[in-house]
């Protein structure tokens, strides 16, 4: 397939999807808009490079954990088709059924921990908002970062069904849409010039997605 069918195939559902003409639609002020512009041009960026990625990474797995000496670690084999090793096999690791699971039984721990983490960072949000005080500039950024989140855990939690009847161009539009929410949350610190409380997690956030995404490229 060349790039120009890629990139039609990659960019058309994003195109139609109603989740980000919602986006749009419903951003009223000039920094909401620009947000709401910033975040569809993230989840562009980060599809392109999944499906960059999986060109690369396109071999079937089965070929990667077969060898001499039989078969290999599972997690292990799976996570080196990753951009973060260490932090993919620590994860799965941490979920006892990962032991006995199969690549289909990873994705969805994979899933399930990146889900965990978006509902921990909206209690931290939580924490964070009622100690911001008369702050209220912090507070509406703190704000903007809990919607973000909601959508985004809300998005992973439907990826779930995605991922169940196999629906990947749902699953990879949902979780990618997710996956630039902590971006998105980070960037309302920076656009005014303070540093934010959530960088380890929402760097996490975005790295578990990536991580349950490159996992799902050896599903399809």
């Amino acid at each position: 397939m060349n790039l120009t069918c890629l990139v039609q195939l990659l960019f058309e559902p994003l195109i139609n999807s109603v989740l980000f003409r919602t986006c749009l639609q419903s951003a009223h002020s000039p920094i909401e808009k620009a947000m709401a512009s910033f975040k569809i041009f993230q989840s562009l960026l980060a599809l392109v490079f999944m499906i960059i990625s999986s060109a690369f990474l396109g071999t079937s797995i089965r070929l990667q954990i077969a060898g001499k000496d039989g078969i290999r670690d599972l997690i292990s084999a799976t996570c080196n088709h990753t951009l973060y090793f260490e932090m993919c096999v620590s994860a799965l690791r941490s979920d006892p059924r990962s032991q006995t699971s199969d690549l289909v039984g990873l994705a969805n721990i994979a899933l399930n921990i990146s889900i965990a983490h978006g509902s921990e960072t909206l209690a931290f949000l939580k924490v964070l908002k009622s100690n911001a005080g008369n702050d209220t500039q912090l507070s509406g950024i703190l704000s903007e970062c809990t919607e973000e989140y909601i959508e985004g855990t809300e998005n992973l939690e439907e990826a779930i069904h995605a991922l169940r009847i196999r629906s990947f161009d749902d699953m990879n539009t949902l979780v990618s849409t997710a996956m630039t929410d902590s971006d998105t949350c980070e960037q309302g610190f920076k656009e005014m010039n303070r540093g934010s409380p959530l960088t380890d997690k929402n760097e996490s956030f975005s790295k578990l997605c990536s991580i349950f995404l490159s996992i799902t490229t050896l599903l399809s």
